[in-house]
């Protein structure tokens, strides 16, 4: 079976987001991804649109919609694919 590590995003990935990894970003957090709202299947759009629990970050518990930079997600140690306790990754 293939694997999706190739894949940019998905739901369930947790982010450590940077200032400037984020659309308006005032602050750095960490968030867990709710929902992929756009941007993610246009290769011309610079930012996907997510919807996120925000886990750190002064706003802990709470739901942002952000705009995140695909440039960002590439860059190691910022997002974070999450695994079941067994090693195995969730579903898409």
């Amino acid at each position: 079976m293939a694997r999706d590590d190739d894949e940019l995003l998905r739901v369930g990935d947790v982010l450590h987001l940077g200032k400037a990894d984020w659309v308006y970003g005032d602050r750095s957090m960490r968030v867990r991804v709710a929902d992929i709202r756009y941007g993610l299947d246009q290769e011309q759009s610079p930012v996907i649109g997510v919807l996120a629990t925000v886990i750190l970050g002064g706003r802990d518990g709470r739901m942002v919609a952000i705009g995140v930079y695909k440039e960002a997600l590439t860059r190691p140690g910022v997002r974070h694919r999450q695994r079941d306790t067994n090693g195995v990754e969730y579903p898409p």
